[in-house]
């Protein structure tokens, strides 16, 4: 009876893994999209805002009462994460060292770490559910267009942002729920490769070019500005100034921006590093090979001193 009580539990734990595995990898997968998406949603929101204030007239939409609460109200806590997980990412970026490992991987957990964590996801999720629900690509303030490379660099920010919003929020609260009683578990090469692919089509398909009005707000209004006061000074709509929502936008744009220089300088140089250590070892392959052997056999030096005793 052990011993069928033994393959059976076996067999369940088995079963379990290939069950929980493929649902953990897609659960943490689609929660950590919410941080591109909340990008997403904030250059909606800015190019709606600036769009109603040239009409004059309030928007007008067809969701439900939440999402008007949603709108009426400053979406302060989507500001709030977005902002804190981009200072967070530039600050690791900036001071830690370049390692053959990614030292991002092995962050420390702090006490009521996932109670903070479930507060922060659910909020967020909230927050971007039902700003999606009512905005759209219609309208958006694109600005100067940008070149292929920036766009590139933005989006390597936006990749290592989306990363530590995985580590920090998204597996403590998934492993907490899946896997009771394990705090930290070993990020997975598959793991990686889900996050860079999902991202890289999320961005390819909206994030492109939509997130392009985070800057463009502030560069349309700067423009209004500058055609309508030498013929119309005192009679400026007030609502074309730049205002703190869109100096917001607009740093957390150049933020990610630097972010992914940060994450390129460092990969060119742990890269470089990388090639004079093999070409180092190519040119000299046996090291201290070379240099003249140290004799430690404790039977010659005595038979020397005993030959110099006889002497």
């Amino acid at each position: 009876m052990s011993i069928i009580a033994g393959a059976g539990g076996k067999w369940l734990r088995e079963a379990e893994q290939l069950v929980v595995k493929p649902f953990r990898l897609v659960t943490t997968t689609l929660l950590s999209l919410l941080l591109p998406l909340s990008f997403l949603l904030l250059s909606r929101l800015s190019s709606a805002s600036f769009l109603f204030s040239l009409i004059k007239s309030p928007p007008h939409t067809e969701s439900s009462f939440l999402f008007s609460i949603f709108h009426y109200t400053n979406p302060a806590i989507l500001y709030a994460a977005v902002s804190a997980i981009s200072v967070y990412t530039l600050v690791l970026g900036l001071t830690t060292k370049i390692t053959a490992t990614d030292p991002n991987r092995l962050i420390p957990l702090y006490p009521h770490h996932v109670t903070m964590a479930w507060l922060t996801l659910f909020l967020v999720q909230i927050s971007v559910g039902l700003g999606l629900e009512g905005t759209s690509s219609n309208g958006l303030i694109i600005g100067s267009e940008r070149n292929f490379l920036s766009r590139l660099v933005f989006f390597c920010g936006l990749h290592e942002v989306m990363l530590l919003w995985c580590r920090v929020i998204v597996r403590p609260v998934v492993d907490s729920t899946l896997i009771s009683g394990q705090h930290r578990r070993e990020e997975t090469v598959v793991e990686r490769v889900a996050l860079a692919v999902s991202c890289g089509t999320l961005w390819w398909w909206k994030l492109r070019d939509e997130v392009e009005a985070l800057v463009g707000v502030a560069e349309a209004k700067r423009a209004l500005l500058l055609l309508l006061l030498p013929n119309d000074g005192n009679n400026v709509n007030l609502s074309l100034d730049v205002g703190a929502v869109d100096f917001v936008n607009w740093w957390l744009y150049y933020m990610v921006v630097t972010i992914g220089m940060v994450r390129i300088v460092k990969g060119s140089l742990w890269f470089g590093m990388i090639l004079l250590f093999e070409q180092g070892n190519r040119r000299n392959p046996r090291g201290n090979a070379s240099a003249p052997p140290v004799s430690t056999d404790s039977s010659s030096v005595h038979y020397d001193n005993e030959g110099d005793t006889k002497v």
